[in-house]
């Protein structure tokens, strides 16, 4: 399974990528801003199975960046992942934008990758 990883913070980025690959996921893109996201995945020749985005990123936040990725490929999945208490995950959800409250512990978000990649 193909992820890319969206994420401004270098450590939980680290993190991630590690422990994806080391389950077996294949991370074929990393962003630490939401504009490189963009330009990333747009230029992607083999898109990712699931987006793992953070919501507060520089230069587009998470929001921003999941809706141009869906409006170029409306059945993207995406796992947005926050910390920010005021976030309206309701909004998020209702968008079929699937959601994960930091902290997270990566056993959780693997779990959540495989429920909604099958």
């Amino acid at each position: 399974m193909k992820i890319m990883i969206v994420e401004d913070d270098p450590l939980i980025r680290q993190l991630f990528v590690e422990a994806l690959s080391k389950n077996g996921y294949e991370v074929i893109a990393v962003a630490s801003n939401g504009a490189d996201a963009i330009m990333m995945y747009n230029n992607l020749n083999q898109k990712p199975d699931i987006i793992i985005l953070d919501f507060r990123l520089p230069e587009k936040n998470g929001f921003e960046v999941s809706q141009e990725i869906l409006a170029t490929n409306s059945s993207a999945e995406i796992l947005m992942i926050s910390g920010d208490p005021t976030f309206d995950r309701k909004a998020i959800i209702n968008r079929g934008i699937n959601f994960m409250q930091k902290p997270v512990e990566i056993n959780a978000v693997i779990n959540e990758i495989s429920s909604i990649c099958g």
